[in-house]
């Protein structure tokens, strides 16, 4: 058996006993490693699964987009 082979068996020998969701994040990392490589195609992340359990203030969000985009508003309204 070649060491890739030996290796992916001992990769699954490793996911004895995760739960379904830990499987799905062992699968989406191994999609990020791939896309990062530019191996496979290309998935979209959903956020909602990694932000679980997370209290997100958007107030936070909407001030840090008004200071980063800040400088577009005022080339507009100066051009």
């Amino acid at each position: 058996m070649n060491k890739a082979a030996i290796t992916k068996q001992k990769i699954y020998n490793k996911l004895v006993g995760f739960t379904e969701q830990d499987l799905v994040d062992v699968s989406e990392y191994i999609d990020f490693v791939r896309y990062r490589r530019g191996i496979g195609e290309k998935k979209v992340v959903r956020l909602e699964g990694l932000l679980k359990n997370y209290d997100i203030d958007l107030s936070d969000l909407k001030a840090f987009r008004k200071e980063t985009w800040q400088h577009v508003d005022l080339e507009s309204d100066n051009g």
